[in-house]
């Protein structure tokens, strides 16, 4: 499953991509990558192109004699070919070689001969030899799809995603009825990879449409799309995901950024906390906890901003990242105390005549800790604000002592 441009994204979104206009500056990833992505298998789907590109090979040679209306001509590398692929399905890569070898110049024609060649030549690691015997086959039978697929996985293990992207994409061109979720997994990374963003997000669209049940094209595609602008649709293949996967802890967090542009605050800091079970994800969490705190600090919801401010900051690692939580959580508690005072003054309640003392406490220490964030701004804070809330709150104790 690729998950690169994923991983990117969200690093973005982590860098203060989408940074609201109260936070100006978002925490900064340390994170290298948001989770652990197992690779394609290209060794299976190279080995899987090779089977079926002989048989489709097979099925083009009797067509083209049936459409001449003539029968198959005697094949003159029958004995070698065969010898050969008896030794490559035993794993004799070697030996193999020597047959095809023969094959090939007994029967040069012969896209066959040389796409078995091309598969001999990978399991002795000649590579550059080995396309170039995918390419010959290619040019003798330029309709049959798995020789660029065999290409296309060829390249991309040798890193020349342009190439791999190319073949992909010729391989869709001459048999779309070929695809499935390995393949358009593969196509899809040489796609993102290539830095080819049309070719990768048709890639993407492909595979919603040929295996909708598989859930790993709907991420990507959500991903594409919110880079895009399109968040009405990203919003709906990122659904489409998490119905096929509820348990997948990225798409949470990117379900989180959807959410969280559609102004579903609450829903975004939900799924947020479910992505920060993995705590590689904490980065991406922590940037949706952020910015959802920064939104209830700036419309008063200040019980909200202060619960959800105190969690991203405890899944934070020290930095500038952790500053903003503090001088945020300060505000946010500070703007709590005149109502609780207030109500536990009209309650009598002098029970929490302590809790408030020790969250005046914490305000001050949060708004010191932060104070290099906005110097003119904490200094008055401490020196107005924190003493007239000091005395007031002083007062009430004084009169639960009466």
């Amino acid at each position: 499953m690729n998950m690169a441009l994923v991983r990117r994204f969200l690093a973005g979104v982590a860098a203060g991509a989408l940074a609201l206009p109260a936070v100006t500056h978002a925490q900064q990833s340390t994170a290298a990558t948001a989770a652990t992505t197992p690779a394609t298998d290209s060794t299976s789907l190279l080995e899987r192109a090779a089977a079926q590109g002989r048989l489709y090979a097979a099925r083009l040679d009797s067509a083209a004699a049936a459409q001449a209306g003539r029968r198959a001509p005697a094949d003159p590398s029958a004995t070698q070919y065969q010898n050969g692929l008896a030794q490559l399905q035993s794993g004799l890569c070697d030996a193999a070689y020597l047959f095809f070898r023969s094959a090939v110049a007994a029967n040069p024609n012969s896209a066959r001969d040389h796409g078995d060649m091309a598969f001999t030549l990978v399991c002795r690691a000649r590579l550059d030899d080995a396309a170039t015997e995918y390419g010959a086959a290619i040019r003798l039978q330029s309709t049959n799809p798995w020789y660029y697929v065999a290409l296309g996985v060829l390249r991309a293990s040798q890193q020349h995603w342009v190439e791999a992207s190319a073949n992909f994409e010729l391989a869709y061109a001459a048999d779309s009825t070929i695809l499935d979720s390995t393949l358009i997994a593969a196509a899809t990374e040489a796609a993102e990879r290539s830095g080819n963003e049309n070719q990768d997000f048709e890639w993407a669209e492909r595979g919603t449409a040929r295996v909708p049940k598989d859930p790993t094209p709907w991420l990507h595609l959500a991903t594409l799309l919110r880079t895009r602008g399109d968040t009405a649709r990203g919003l709906d293949a990122i659904r489409h995901f998490r119905a096929l996967d509820t348990q997948n802890r990225l798409g949470s967090a990117v379900y989180a950024l959807y959410l969280y542009d559609h102004g579903q605050f609450d829903s975004a800091v939900v799924m947020a906390r479910q992505a920060a079970s993995d705590t590689a994800l904490h980065p991406y969490a922590s940037a949706i906890f952020l910015r959802a705190g920064a939104h209830w600090l700036n419309t008063k919801q200040f019980d909200s901003a202060a619960a959800v401010l105190a969690e991203g900051r405890a899944i934070t690692p020290a930095g500038l990242a952790k500053m903003r939580y503090t001088y945020y959580l300060g505000l946010a508690d500070l703007m709590r105390i005149p109502t609780m005072l207030d109500a536990a003054t009209h309650d009598k309640d002098c029970n929490k005549a302590p809790v408030l003392d020790s969250l005046l406490n914490e305000v001050q220490h949060d708004i010191t800790d932060a104070a290099q964030l906005d110097s003119v701004q904490t200094s008055r804070i401490l020196t107005t604000y924190v003493p007239t809330l000091r005395s007031r709150v002083d007062g009430f104790k004084s009169g639960c002592h009466n």
